[in-house]
């Protein structure tokens, strides 16, 4: 079901040829919806690495595309089986597009339909994405947002937040256990700084940059530690301050340098 006044065209930033600047284009609204889909007016969209990526070719993306996998907004029409989203909802639009829900997958104990082999496509990498006026999104890969939550802070939350919290869920730590983030003040590590602490962690920050150390300290890490003090150095802290100079109970590399594992 949609109301009325949803416009027949939309502008949206394009990838039209890849490794050349994105285009403004004129497009249409994407008005077949599947019966798990929802058309989102989108307040935000954000830019990722993955952006790049796009453009590059790395993924051989069918082109023109619509770039950004990181949307929020209103939902304005919905799918004839979409039940727990709601018209004028708030949502962070979920990346898959489609997975089939059947394959291993889809079905596995860890739930990883991001994989399913049989997946229309991922929006804004593979198919179109979220810098546009609208978006179709997949109802049962989106997240209704809190109010207190903002379409600002939700959009970077659809890829760096669900990428780092699912790793701090992988570690299956308890509260006051020890987790550490390599790389805890870029853009997923200062995510997954403010969930652990959330949950209840104690959290070891390690960085190499001093913008990162201060945004690690400022998002509660209980132990912020320099990198390029050097390994011996930052292992020997870390065991100072952990209980029973034991160290942490698992850790989370996301810097890119090879040093970093």
């Amino acid at each position: 079901m949609s109301p009325q006044g949803i416009p027949k065209e939309m502008r949206a930033i394009q990838v039209v040829e890849y490794k050349q600047p994105y285009k403004i284009n004129t497009i249409p609204v994407p008005s077949s919806l599947s019966q798990h889909d929802i058309l989102v007016k989108v307040a935000v969209a954000s830019n990722c690495h993955t952006d790049s990526m796009v453009s590059a070719g790395v993924f051989s993306t069918k082109l023109p595309c619509t770039g950004s996998h990181e949307g929020s907004g209103t939902v304005v029409s919905v799918g004839s089986e979409v039940s727990d989203i709601k018209l004028g909802d708030r949502v962070m639009c979920g990346i898959p597009l489609h997975p089939c829900g059947k394959c291993a997958s889809c079905k596995g104990p860890e739930n990883q339909s991001q994989y399913c082999q049989n997946i229309d496509g991922m929006i804004g990498v593979t198919t179109h994405g979220c810098f546009a006026e609208y978006v179709k999104a997949d109802a049962r890969c989106s997240t209704k947002l809190p109010d207190k939550v903002s379409f600002l802070s939700a959009a970077p939350l659809a890829c760096a937040g669900r990428t780092v919290w699912r790793s701090v869920l992988q570690t299956g730590l308890k509260k006051g256990e020890w987790i550490c983030f390599v790389g805890s003040g870029g853009g997923l590590g200062h995510l997954g700084v403010q969930f652990a602490k959330a949950l209840g962690l104690k959290v070891v920050g390690i960085d190499a940059r001093d913008e990162g150390l201060a945004l690690t300290k400022e998002y509660g890490a209980d132990l912020v530690v320099d990198a390029r003090k050097g390994k011996e150095a930052n292992v020997k802290e870390i065991q100072d301050a952990t209980p029973g100079n034991l160290g942490v109970d698992a850790s989370v590399t996301l810097a890119e340098a090879e040093s970093a594992a």
